[in-house]
């Protein structure tokens, strides 16, 4: 039942990115050894709003996540 609620409140999307921030995204990903699609997830994880309405992201590491 859970897993129904959690799905209802997932989201997927489809992005344009310019050629050089892809290149960066991929360069990223191929390091942390995740698929660029995975290091985004992670990003958007960590993403937060501050007072004054910014969105802001504090460093991190992208890592792979083990699933069981």
């Amino acid at each position: 039942m859970r897993e129904r609620r959690d799905a209802g409140d997932e989201l997927r999307a489809q992005i344009w990115l310019s050629a050089d921030t892809s290149r960066r995204l991929r360069a990223m990903a191929a390091r942390a050894g995740l698929q660029p699609e995975q290091v985004l997830a992670q990003l958007a994880d960590h993403a937060r709003m501050n007072e004054e309405g910014t969105v802001v992201v504090a460093p991190f590491t992208p890592h792979r996540v083990e699933r069981s």
